[in-house]
């Protein structure tokens, strides 16, 4: 199984000398919008890499994974990585304890303005515009990335410039371990239920969450479409049939997509940004404690974004602190954006459930 024990961020967009030294299989990150909850999670997400810049590119253009167009070029969104600096010095340092060995991930290099031979660009698999023959003025980075786990220490060029593409890039490199990212809007994409249908026990499971919201509903199947012979997923319900998943809505898809990312995320690691949306708060203790059950199942360590204090109250109840003594599940790392940069309080879900009146505010803000 993949285990944080600790991350400390030292630069990674906005946040700088976030610290959380006692890591939990249940691990809140909450503040307020555009605090750095994200950042977070995508932090975390280069820690598993080994190299393979294809897995960087993904991170830096999760952001913008629902959009119907995706306007920015990889070196915008490649560039926007870096904290925002006077000089042209790019610098990422991430850096923990995973399976109980060291790892971090160093990228520096430089911003620069230069010249590129138009035929190198295209020789070199890079997307290419209407571009002049000849030389053509462009934005590029240079820098290396280095990477440690244990023992095993790495070293890789990076040269990327602004016709850069994801066509072509080297993946030959495996990441160093599973990690499964939810999206907030993850339920769109459709294809919820795949790790689900294979697992006929979980599947069951499964079903008597979706009871929450119609108890009525008896199964999840995948049927193939006559048009295409494409697979669609459908949920049997006791009146209406069988009835396509994307006629169900949305707090319904939410809860399979969860469910299915846990089981994907089995003996690894799962990330889930803003838990909260498209479920109504008055489900919040039945789902978020699903998913911690799911989780624990699973072997899963998760970490979870939030602003929500109700979404924050239903994850603490998922412990008897009575029963528990001194052991506790879950950590809680509040996050507040201070001018340019984020910084952070790392307490126990045991502080904060025993001090709730206190942290009501706090905890969010």
């Amino acid at each position: 199984m993949a285990f944080f024990r600790k991350i400390y961020i030292e630069q990674y967009r906005g946040i700088k000398a976030l610290k959380i030294d006692e890591l939990k299989s249940v691990n809140l990150i909450v503040g307020d919008n555009n605090c750095g909850k994200t950042s977070v999670l995508e932090a975390i997400q280069l820690l598993r890499t080994s190299g393979n810049l294809a897995n960087i590119f993904k991170v830096s253009r999760l952001r913008e994974s629902l959009s119907i167009n995706n306007a920015n070029s990889i070196f915008d969104n490649f560039i926007c990585m870096f904290p925002k600096e006077k000089n042209e010095k790019c610098e990422i340092a991430i850096s923990g304890i995973c399976n109980d060995k060291d790892i971090s991930f160093e990228l520096k290099g430089k911003k620069d303005r230069v010249l590129l031979d138009t035929k190198e660009i295209s020789t070199s698999k890079f997307r290419l515009s209407e571009l002049p023959s000849g030389e053509v003025e462009a934005d590029v980075f240079n820098g290396n990335i280095k990477l440690t786990f244990g023992d095993e220490k790495k070293i890789k060029i990076v040269n990327v410039n602004q016709y850069s593409s994801v066509t072509g890039t080297p993946t030959s490199d495996k990441d160093r371990f599973s990690i499964i990212y939810v999206a907030p809007f993850e339920h769109l994409r459709g294809s919820v239920t795949n790790r689900i249908i294979k697992n006929e026990s979980y599947k069951k499971i499964c079903v008597k969450a979706l009871q929450l919201f119609d108890s009525e509903i008896e199964d999840i199947m995948i049927f193939k479409s006559d048009i295409g012979n494409r697979p669609v997923e459908y949920i049997r319900h006791k009146k209406l049939g069988d009835m396509p998943i994307s006629s169900y809505g949305d707090g319904i898809k939410k809860v399979l997509a969860l469910a299915n990312a846990i089981a994907q995320a089995a003996d690894g690691i799962l990330l889930i940004d803003e838990i909260e949306t498209a479920i109504h708060k008055k489900y919040y203790d039945d789902v978020l404690g699903f998913v911690v059950k799911a989780c624990k199942s699973f072997n899963v360590q998760v970490f979870i974004t939030t602003h929500s204090m109700e979404a924050i109250d239903a994850l603490l109840s998922t412990q008897d602190y009575d029963v528990q003594n001194n052991t506790d599940d879950i950590c809680v790392c509040t996050i507040k954006r201070l001018s340019d940069a984020s910084y952070s309080r790392v307490l126990s879900g045991r502080e904060v459930f025993e001090n709730r009146e206190a942290f009501e505010f706090e905890v969010r803000i």
